[in-house]
């Protein structure tokens, strides 16, 4: 298990035979090897923990970015339920969408709003102003008391990770795991980001989806045997 101190906090990642498992309960089906071998040379840039911390924090995004987006609508003024169906409907466009946008341009943006040190105090302070509304309302800015609540709701939601589990468990129940779990996904899409931008891409991106694919697999069966 490798270990990497992000202030009061560690980010924690441990390589396995048949994939890499973190801190973030994130696995990622594929190996040191897997990488090396569609992206030549990535590794020699950018070290495994580094793309791997990466990879995390566009999995997290979707959390830090809506509870966020809702205390900016809150505070242009928005009423708090509309805030709220609006921070809503991004979280889940970006949930199931990330790998769109996964940018290594952006990536120190995701990473920044996904370290809970900063949510958990722009949250406190934007909860606190909501509080304090006389202060508020001195610079212009008229806040519903009722946005506190909804602001704590969807912290619960958001960070706690209580929606993300929601979706997993509906997701699972109702329609199957999809065949290439959103993880994989993102970090196929990161590395393909990366390869793009040194000009290392072997360009066996179907291989490299198939092999994901057979790593899930064959984890999923390992589970289903113990």
């Amino acid at each position: 298990m490798e270990n990497f101190k992000r202030g009061r906090f560690e980010w924690q990642m441990l390589e396995l035979p048949d994939g890499i498992t973190t801190s973030n309960g994130n696995w990622y089906h594929t190996t040191r090897e897997g990488i090396e071998k569609y992206v030549p040379g990535l590794l020699k840039k950018r070290s495994l923990e580094y793309i791997i911390e990466e990879a995390d924090a566009w999995v997290k995004s979707s959390d830090g970015l809506s509870l966020m987006l809702y205390f900016i609508l809150v505070y242009a003024s928005f009423g708090p339920l509309l805030a709220t169906v609006i921070s809503l409907i991004f979280y889940f466009f970006w949930y199931f969408n990330t790998g769109v946008f996964v940018n290594v341009t952006a990536t120190p943006i995701a990473k920044i709003f996904t370290k809970d040190g900063v949510v958990y105090t722009i949250s406190a302070l934007c909860l606190i102003g909501i509080t304090m509304q006389e202060m508020i309302s001195g610079f212009g800015i008229s806040i519903e008391f009722s946005a506190l609540w909804y602001g704590l709701v969807l912290f619960f939601l958001y960070k706690v990770g209580l929606l993300n589990m929601a979706i997993q468990y509906i997701r699972a129940k109702f329609f199957g795991k999809p065949n290439v779990p959103k993880e994989d996904r993102i970090l196929n899409m990161l590395l393909i980001r990366y390869g793009m931008k040194y000009g290392i891409l072997t360009g066996k991106v179907e291989e490299m989806e198939k092999e994901l694919i057979r790593l899930a697999n064959y984890h999923k069966e390992k589970k289903k045997r113990k």
